[in-house]
């Protein structure tokens, strides 16, 4: 039941989109000038992303806490930490990889297809989803390694998942020091991918001049210019995420061992 709902989950929050939009394409340009098509299409994005990190945190946030005694007794007689944590990788990846495959099949099935040439449209969903699932169980690994218990876990799931909506870059023009932590944040960069893959600048109408451009309610500008060097900068900084977690997580368990 636990693996059904966590399989179900994304594909069913990003089909009730659906119902929302009712007619409108979000990734497709229309016969006539649409100044809120860019914005949408960053709304829908921007659910896709929540959908992958909600998924990829509450499947990790448990897996080592709650198993904390067996690890300490098993850790006494000689496992290894990176065969401990490789262990929870390989099932995590495989579980990411079938949730990635439903989350793709939605989105294909449910969303006209952009017309964009820099990657095929079902290859460039599938690689930033399956990217996203997996950052955001590497977090969730390292916060199951530094909670005391499993209803620690349970309540860093908002604590988690707050930061990465308000500073995802979406929601709010960010400067400064909001800048630095957007930039540290997990959805800046999985939404930055899937705008750069959707190429949401080209679907600013060409008719409006520099100055209505400055005054639409979405971000323009190279943060979704498509381009490889986008696009691989935004999955270089998830996979430096997925590395950096993955690294404090063993530091942390290393932490635990009993001299």
């Amino acid at each position: 039941m636990n693996l059904g709902l966590a399989l179900a989950t994304a594909p069913a929050g990003i089909s009730l989109i659906n119902f929302a939009l009712r007619d409108k394409d979000p990734f497709a340009l229309g016969s006539s000038p649409d100044t809120g098509l860019p914005g949408l299409a960053l709304q829908v994005l921007f659910v896709f992303t929540c959908a992958s990190l909600w998924v990829g945190l509450s499947s990790s946030l448990q897996e080592i806490v709650k198993e904390s005694a067996i690890y300490l007794r098993e850790r006494l007689i000689n496992l290894q930490i990176p065969a401990y944590l490789g262990s929870k990788f390989t099932v995590l990846a495989a579980l990411a990889i079938v949730q990635t495959i439903l989350i793709l099949f939605t989105i294909t099935t449910g969303f006209k297809a952009p017309t964009s040439g820099l990657i095929s449209w079902q290859l460039g969903i599938f690689i930033n989803t399956f990217l996203t699932l997996t950052v955001s169980f590497s977090l969730g690994l390292l916060v199951s390694a530094a909670v005391g218990n499993s209803s620690q876990a349970n309540s860093a799931l908002p604590l988690l998942l707050l930061p990465q909506i308000i500073f995802s870059g979406l929601l709010f023009q960010l400067q400064g020091v909001g800048a630095i932590i957007s930039d540290l944040m997990l959805s800046r960069w999985a939404i930055g991918a899937y705008g750069t893959i959707v190429n949401v600048n080209s679907l600013v109408p060409a008719a409006l001049n520099t100055d209505s451009i400055q005054d639409l309610p979405f971000p323009t500008g190279i943060a979704y210019e498509q381009s490889w060097v986008n696009l691989s900068f935004n999955w270089l900084m998830l996979l430096i995420h997925i590395v950096v977690d993955l690294s404090v997580t063993a530091f942390l368990q290393k932490r635990k061992d009993i001299l």
